[in-house]
């Protein structure tokens, strides 16, 4: 099976970055490869007067993570380059919303790695599992 179209999940935590690299290595020889590169900003449940004042902050923390994007992308290298697209998601569950991505759209492979930044992941189980175990199509997790 060629993996032709690859997500690649990324939150410039170490591990992402050999996911970014292992995604590379993968899509490199097959000219028919494309990556998609996802970084999901974690958004708190908040009611309407908490999120108004949450915005300002919001707006940096897109801001940021198109910043990190752009730099993921530029990861990829020259060849890779054209055939990576940046997907900046929001919500209050990065597996779920990864989850999401797979069901919309026709991967055949997903690369993330094995712990990311967030210590609070360590308590409600890591993203990484989640995406596993609901994922429908193979995913590569990086140590």
């Amino acid at each position: 099976m060629a993996a032709n179209k690859i997500l690649v999940a990324y939150d410039e935590s170490e591990v992402a970055t050999r996911a970014l690299k292992m995604a590379a290595d993968l899509a490199v020889h097959n000219p028919e490869a494309h990556v998609d590169v996802v970084y999901v900003i974690p958004i708190p449940l908040l009611d309407e007067s908490q999120m108004q004042s949450f915005q300002d902050i919001l707006d940096m923390m897109i801001s940021d993570g198109e910043d990190l994007l752009a730099d993921a992308v530029k990861t990829m290298g020259e060849a890779l380059e054209p055939r990576t697209d940046s997907l900046l998601l929001t919500g209050t569950n990065p597996a779920s919303e990864i989850l999401k991505l797979l069901d919309q759209r026709d991967y055949d492979l997903v690369v993330l790695g094995s712990r990311g930044l967030s210590g609070l992941k360590e308590y409600i189980g890591s993203v990484s599992h989640k995406v596993i175990h609901g994922s429908k199509v193979p995913v590569l997790v990086v140590k």
